[in-house]
Formats: structure tokens, sequence, C-alpha cells
């Protein structure tokens, strides 16, 4: 289901509403004159779609970020966040809001008024909206890493390459074959990616932001711990802002 421009604004509004509304420490500031912060923001958003709602879109779940670590600073112990990007963070806050909602849910009795996820009949199972009330929406300020700007990034390099004898070659690092690394090979899209980053870097394990997303809508925004104990959740579109 493809959100219409009017419906489109309004989510990225009460995305962007609800950053603003948050303290300012953590928020890229200015620092000078061409020394402006900057930072990628996304967000989920719930869109109740009863005619007689109180509340028609609501923000559940927020993040930013841009960066991850590479594959020599992951842990033994999983006590780091590998993937740092905005949308990655966002749905890590998301899964948090689902766990607490289905706990709310599980306390209800039945009759009560409907929450966010509902008991199915002959199933142990509960559905997000049960009867279809409520929708999930995706809001990103910019495009998704990976196979989402690969074809803006070669019509970038395209425009510039009158330049590219002037620019540097940086020595590139060789990754497994059958994953492209970052804005590499801009030609091969479906191809798995793993986060971008500079040339000469130490390459990240993370799969890009478009491989996440594209698993997401295969098998549910939820994760395997509550896809033990609900229906898969389905995005109902993305917004992206630029």
């Amino acid at each position: 289901m493809a959100a219409d421009a009017s419906t489109a604004d309004q989510i990225a509004q009460c995305v962007i509403d609800s950053y603003r509304a948050l303290p300012k420490r953590g928020k890229p500031t200015s620092k000078g004159p061409g020394k402006e912060e900057w930072t990628v923001l996304a967000g989920f958003v719930i869109e109740d779609t009863r005619p007689a709602a109180s509340e028609r879109f609501k923000c559940v779940a927020l993040g930013t970020g841009l960066k991850c670590l590479h594959s020599e600073q992951l842990r033994p112990f999983g006590d780091t966040v590998h993937d740092s990007h905005a949308e990655i963070i966002a749905r890590r806050a998301l899964v948090v809001y689902l766990m607490n909602q289905l706990q709310q849910s599980m306390a209800t009795i039945p009759c009560q008024k409907p929450g966010t996820f509902d008991l199915q009949p002959d199933s142990t199972k509960y559905r997000f909206g049960g009867d279809g009330r409520l929708l999930l929406h995706l809001y990103t300020s910019q495009c998704p890493c990976g196979d989402a700007t690969v074809e803006s990034l070669k019509t970038a390099e395209d425009d510039d390459s009158s330049d590219s004898n002037e620019q540097p070659q940086l020595k590139r690092r060789r990754i497994n074959d059958g994953v492209i690394r970052g804005h590499q090979d801009f030609g091969s899209l479906g191809t798995l990616r793993l986060k971008p980053g500079r040339a000469d870097s130490i390459p990240t394990l993370s799969m890009s932001c478009s491989d996440k997303i594209a698993r997401w809508n295969a098998v549910g925004v939820q994760g395997s711990l509550l896809a033990k104990l609900i229906d898969p959740i389905y995005l109902s579109s993305i917004v992206v802002g630029d």
C-alpha cells in the first residue's frame, strides 16, 4: 500500500515534531560557519484508520545516526551496537515499544477497549491492530544506504567524471565474493551490500539499510523473539524525506 502525498507529509511531520520535542542534548549543532553538524532521522508511525480515532498518526519510535562498527571493533560478548544508522536504531526502539504493548494487551480482558494487539480466534498468537485498524509506516529523512541510493550516486558520479583524474585513488579493501561493499559497483542492483565507508577503511559486517528493510518486508519488523507470540508486522509505506 502506497501513502498518498498528504498522508506522506503527515507521517513525516509526525516524526519531525516528535524529534523536535526531545531535549537538545545529543542533537546536531552549529559550531560556526561551515561547521554545521547533521544526522539522519528515522521513525515509525502508527496510523489509526478508524473514523472516530482521536489521534490518527502517532510516532512510537525514532532514532538518529550515521555510524556503524567495522569488523575489528566487534565485541565477542555482544555488548555493543554494531549498526547505528537511524533506520536500525528506530527499529530497535520499535521492538521495545511492541514488547511493552503486547504485555499490556496480554493483561487486558478481551471485551475491554481494543489495544495495539488482539488475540486471534482459535490461535495462541496476537495480531497487530487485529481487525486491520492500525497501519505501520516508516519515515526516513534520507534514502536508506544500499540499493535505494545507488542510482542517484551513479548519476552524481557520472556528473563528476570529468574531475575523476584529479581525485586521489584510494586502495580498496577486499570483501568476500557475493557481497558488495557500500557504494562500489553502482551498476549492480538487487545485490547484497554492506554499509558504505571509505574505500581504504576496514569493512563493516553490517548489511545495508536497504537490505535490512527488504528483510523486514519479507519476515516482518517484529524480530524473532516476538515472532513466537505475534503474527508478522509489515510496513504499509516508506516515506523518504529527500
